[in-house]
């Protein structure tokens, strides 16, 4: 029987660290294959996902609006007239109380508009993700004239 020397088991010893080494880690492959699936589900998922964001912050938009038109009903009836402007409502009244502590921002952190149209009837519009008049879908504009009409 043959002896095994030192430099045949060192050389043994190298060629099984060699192929564990080889073995250890993940392919190019594997990687994409892993990257692509993540992909798929991110897109899947995301679109319903930023669909119910959507549609929750409209929500909050027409429910402030509502809030608004409560807010502009007791002005009118205290004062018999509308206010002029949305920070009239936060200025307290003979008894020390305001209608509202401060007026917030929509959902997508810009201002109301609060305006008097041409029969003396105050209304409010939000104008949407893009904070301009007009658009669809995610930056069409909330107008208490048409919630009234719904």
């Amino acid at each position: 029987m043959a002896r095994v020397t030192d430099d045949t088991k060192l050389l043994i010893m190298k060629k099984t660290k060699l192929k564990k080494s080889r073995r250890a880690g993940f392919t190019l492959i594997e990687i994409m294959v892993v990257v692509l699936i993540i992909g798929l589900l991110l897109g899947t998922v995301g679109k319903n996902i930023f669909s119910a964001l959507f549609s929750s912050q409209r929500q909050i938009a027409i429910n402030q609006i509502a809030l608004f038109e409560d807010a502009i009903s007791t002005y009118y009836l205290t004062n018999s007239s509308y206010p002029e402007s949305l920070e009239d409502m936060t200025e307290k009244d003979n008894n020390g109380q305001a209608l509202m502590k401060r007026i917030p921002l929509d959902p997508w952190k810009n201002e109301y508009i609060y305006e008097i149209d041409s029969d003396g009837s105050p209304f409010f519009i939000c104008y949407g993700n893009d904070g301009s008049p007009g658009g669809e879908d995610m930056d069409s504009d909330i107008d208490s004239r048409t919630m009234r009409d719904e």
